[in-house]
């Protein structure tokens, strides 16, 4: 039997060879990085979480809560929730994998094992568990999805989708959804490269609330990339599978990627690609995830083009300050330019006229100062 002393140093040892032998790691190897450095050590193995994902995993952070590199997951096989610390406190990573009639079960015990707990981006009936047993639950932002079924690109508030693609298309660029055994994954990573040059973060992969970028075949992601007429790689939209009873129900967009001098086109012409061949499969829906601390504690929200409020849903008892510090952060000018253009990042996902659901952010401290820094030091912003 290897020890563990023995296997981290062994561990470190092949680090520095790999590094030696490939020179610096870009931080868009970071997650393939960890994968080698780090033997899961989860305390629900991977075989485990990937059954729970399949069965439950239809919201939009279930495939990153289940394959995250230095993630932990709380449970077993009927259910796990996944987590990680930081400055004493522990942060749940979205809602559990676990099903309906068992999740309050789960909950409440992962809040009795973890005292100092937060929850982020958990839906509204996971804050409704946690509010009746003593948390403070404030809005987080919205999470944005299309229902593909009834989703038309036709109509004038579309227009900008397909002018886009139209560009595209005319200048003999092509879009192509392939596995990473068709596309140079060197020039996938140069790109990833270039475009976090263009970043206020571009030191490190954004984690936590996003899982970073993984440069391998991973099950059921699927990828679109744009090629000019030499058939040179100029960006690319990646989507992680939502699941639900065995079966692959829907979408959501992970990673969107162009080369600084691609056309500044790309990303909406692949996305009009991506949703008409998705629509065209029979796929639920489309989510494209989180608009961090958006439209907080404004009532109203989009559904396609219609406003839709959530005054008929029970307040929940708010931390003001949480509340200060998220809708702060959201209205910044000063964070919005040199740190993270939160403000430009939701306007792009309204333009969509998907439908918009709350997501909330649950702590049992009603001043959070502490939990608000370890959710920012997890993500890598600060």
């Amino acid at each position: 039997m290897v020890s563990a002393d023995s296997q981290s140093s062994h561990s470190k040892e092949t680090r520095r060879q790999r590094r030696k032998r490939r020179g610096p790691i870009s931080q868009t190897y970071w997650a393939r990085e960890q994968v080698l450095d780090n033997v899961d050590a989860s305390d629900v193995a991977a075989p485990v979480r990937n059954q729970l994902l399949h069965q439950y995993g239809h919201f939009s952070l279930a495939y990153s809560a289940a394959v995250q590199p230095l993630l932990n997951h709380f449970g077993d096989a009927d259910g796990c929730i996944a987590y990680r610390q930081r400055y004493g406190i522990t942060l749940a990573l979205g809602d559990a994998l676990v099903d309906d009639a068992s999740r309050d079960e789960l909950l409440l015990g992962f809040v009795k094992h973890f005292r100092n707990t937060v929850f982020c981006q958990i839906s509204r009936s996971t804050a409704e568990v946690l509010s009746a047993n003593g948390f403070y639950v404030n809005e987080m932002g919205v999470d944005t999805s299309l229902d593909l079924a009834d989703y038309s690109l036709a109509g004038k508030q579309k227009e900008w989708l397909r002018y886009a693609y139209n560009w595209i298309t005319r200048r003999d660029y092509q879009i192509i959804e392939s596995d990473f055994d068709q596309v140079d994954v060197n020039r996938v990573e140069a790109i990833s490269e270039a475009w976090r040059k263009t970043r206020t973060v571009k030191q490190k992969e954004v984690r936590f609330l996003n899982r970073p970028i993984v440069l391998e075949q991973e099950p059921g992601v699927r990828r679109f990339f744009l090629v000019d007429a030499d058939q040179n790689l100029q960006a690319y939209v990646f989507l992680d599978p939502l699941y639900q009873d065995g079966k692959i129900v829907g979408y959501v967009t992970s990673f969107k990627r162009r080369h600084p001098d691609a056309p500044q086109y790309a990303e909406h012409a692949i996305m009009k690609y991506a949703i008409e061949k998705l629509k065209a499969e029979g796929v639920g829906r489309l989510n494209l995830g989180l608009s961090p601390c958006a439209w907080i504690d404004e009532g109203n929200v989009k559904d396609g083009d219609v406003e839709s409020s959530e005054i008929n849903h029970p307040q929940f008892e708010k931390s003001w300050f949480t509340q200060f510090m998220f809708s702060k952060t959201y209205n910044s000018k000063i964070l919005n330019r040199r740190v993270y253009n939160l403000v430009g990042h939701a306007n792009y996902k309204r333009r969509f006229r998907g439908r918009e659901e709350k997501v909330y952010f649950a702590s049992r401290s009603k001043f959070g100062f502490r939990q608000f820094a370890s959710l920012i030091s997890l993500c890598g912003i600060a």
